[in-house]
Order: structure tokens, then C-alpha cells, then sequence
């Protein structure tokens, strides 16, 4: 089956830190840092081993997949870090195609490489509530306006004009993410008139940041109710990704936070648009130095519809399947670039 369904702090003498915030009176130990990452005696046990040990988190709802994936490498921890911050996300990331960020004084044109095949183009075109694309009522009005329009204009390049409206649409969607957070994300609308809301899904995916909630009470607060001042040091960017998903290209929106943390590094990012393939997702990677190396962990939290209703219980199988193989090569590519493949 098609996947329909596209970091943590030093630890043995490290202090706890995060810039803007004050440090906990008491350090964990490793062992509920471990727990809260959400692994058991045995995979503790694995990690020393040098592979990637990987297992399925808590999930709340029929569509969430939940997968986290934790390294052992023997390596400094400036030098994990370093990698885990690099902006050319090509580095790190498979299938992409096109990427570039948004700022606040981006223009539509930020997204002129953004591209939609002729096929697509036709797709977008004719789009009615489903799956085909994440559309909210209102853009899949706008496009059946937009359609009409072209009727006077026989001349124009019919997937360069489908193209424009629909890094317009991608642009509103930043706009909207930016101003309102999580709460101005418009739902995408299916068959029978029901709803995927994508504010929803990663407010869920936010509150199971256990990590955060435990150490960080007051960032897990900004996290979860962004638009809010951020601590001092992190750095915020919204990065936009096209890559190859199922054989289509997919635009993906992301919110990233880095932070930097005792020596360490969280990383965390939202997806809050997908423009097919599944509906959002949220990734947490972390590092931290532990014994004589560098501990690296990654939790994603992936909502689609396609894993819901009948059989899904085979379908959350095959899905975190191909979401831990998705993260597995993040985790080759690092190695790679680290230059320590086992």
C-alpha cells in the first residue's frame, strides 16, 4: 500500500539549559530521559550497538502514526550538532526536488520553482473534495472561480496559470499559519462534506511532546500556542520543501525551531500543509552526549486520513512501516555525512 498516509540535552554532568529559561533545580537521569523518549529496558540495551533502534509511539487517534527512531554514535557531540543544523536540506532529505524559506517580507514569487506538472495542473483544475489535494472549501471555490476566468483567456499556458493560483493558495496558507498558528489552519475537505482538520492533528501531535512538557514547561506553552514570543536563541524559520512522494510532487510548508541545548541541539518542525499524501506531520530530533559519544533521536508524528476506518489496524502497520523506513534514510544520510556508516 501506497503511503497515502510524506532532539534533549547532555546528559552525566551536562546542566540543563535553555536559553531564556531558567535550568531545573534537579537533573534527570538517563533512564527517565529514556523513558520519556519512550523506550524500554531493551532497547536501551540495543542502542549500544551502534544500529538504530526504532518502535512505534502512543498514538490517539485512528489517523496518527507515531514512529521514533534513537542512535548511538560515537562521535562528539559539536560535530552531531553541526550536521543536524545544516540548511541545505538535500543533504539530509530524500526525493527532494526544489526548497527555499519564507520570511516575513516574502512575496509570492518566493515560490516560483514550485512546479505542477500538466497532469497535476488538470488535477488541481477540476479538484473536488477528496484526496487528490489538500484543499479547504474556500480554495476549491477559488480554483472553480479561477477555471471560468480561463475561459476568456484561450491563449494563456494552462498549467503556468494553474501553477500561479496555486503558489498563491501555498502563500495564503503561510500567511494564515504565520498570524494565527495552528488555530488558522484551514481543514481540508473530503468526500460527504466531513473534514480533516489539520489544527487538530498537530495541537495532538503538540501535546504528546512529553520531552518538552517535562523539562521546558514554559517553551512546550509557546509550542503549543504559536504565535508567541520565543525564547531567547531559538531560531525560527519556515522553510518549504518539494519532493517526490508516490511519484507526485508534493509541497510541504514547515515551522522549524532550533534551539540550542547544553551543548546539544532540538530541532522541531511542522508540517501544517501538505499539498497531497497525507494531511500534517510534526518531527522532534534531538541530540545529546552520552557516555563517550552522542546520543541522536527522532520522533515523527504523521496524520493521514488513509489509515483510518476499515482494517485499520493492518493499515497503522504498513503505514509506521514506511514512516520508519522514511526515517531510517534521514538517519543513513547523517551517517553518511558524519562519515560513519556502519
Amino acid at each position: 500500500m501506497a503511503f497515502k498516509l510524506n532532539h534533549i540535552v547532555g546528559l552525566l554532568g551536562l546542566s540543563f539549559m535553555l536559553h531564556g529559561f531558567s535550568a531545573f533545580a534537579e537533573q534527570p537521569s538517563v533512564e527517565e530521559v529514556f523513558t520519556l523518549l519512550g523506550m524500554d529496558n531493551l532497547q536501551v540495551a540495543e542502542l549500544l550497538q551502534g544500529q538504530p533502534v526504532t518502535y512505534a509511539l502512543s498514538e490517539k487517534s485512528e489517523d496518527e502514526l507515531g514512529v521514533a527512531v534513537i542512535q548511538y554514535l560515537p562521535l562528539p557531540l559539536a560535530k552531531v550538532v553541526e550536521h543536524l543544523r545544516i540548511d541545505d536540506i538535500g543533504s539530509l532529505e530524500v526525493n527532494v526536488t526544489a526548497h527555499g524559506l519564507l520570511t516575513t517580507n516574502s512575496k509570492v514569487d518566493s515560490l516560483k520553482t514550485i512546479y505542477l506538472s500538466n497532469e497535476d495542473a488538470l488535477t488541481l483544475l477540476d479538484a473536488e473534495p477528496g484526496d487528490d489535494f489538500n484543499l479547504s472549501a474556500q480554495e476549491l471555490d477559488s480554483l472553480k472561480s479561477f477555471k471560468k476566468s480561463l475561459k476568456y483567456n484561450p491563449h494563456t499556458s494552462i498549467s503556468g496559470a494553474v501553477g500561479q493560483h496555486y503558489r498563491e493558495i501555498l502563500f495564503q496558507r503561510f500567511q494564515a499559519y504565520r498570524q494565527g498558528g495552528t488555530y488558522a489552519i484551514a481543514p481540508y475537505m473530503r468526500e460527504d462534506d466531513l473534514e480533516s482538520k489539520v489544527s487538530v492533528e498537530l495541537h495532538q501531535a503538540a501535546k504528546a511532546s512529553f520531552i518538552l512538557e517535562r523539562y521546558f514547561p514554559d517553551f512546550f506553552k509557546v509550542w503549543l500556542d504559536y504565535p508567541k514570543i520565543l525564547p531567547t536563541g531559538a531560531k525560527e524559520t519556515f522553510p518549504w520543501v518539494e519532493k517526490n512522494v508516490e511519484g507526485r510532487l508534493t509541497t510541504i510548508l514547515r515551522h522549524r525551531i532550533d534551539i540550542d541545548w547544553s551543548g546539544g541541539a532540538l530541532i522541531l518542525i511542522r508540517e501544517f500543509y501538505a499539498s497531497h499524501s497525507y494531511n500534517s506531520s510534526q518531527w522532534i530530533t534531538g541530540c545529546f552526549a552520552y557516555r563517550e559519544g552522542t546520543v541522536v533521536f527522532q520522533q515523527v508524528r504523521s496524520y493521514t486520513d488513509q489509515v483510518a476506518g476499515v482494517a485499520s489496524d493492518v493499515k497503522h502497520l504498513v503505514g509506521r512501516e514506511l514512516l520508519k523506513d522514511k526515517m531510517l534514510k534521514y538517519f543513513e544520510r547523517l551517517c553518511s555525512v558524519l562519515d560513519h556508516c556502519s
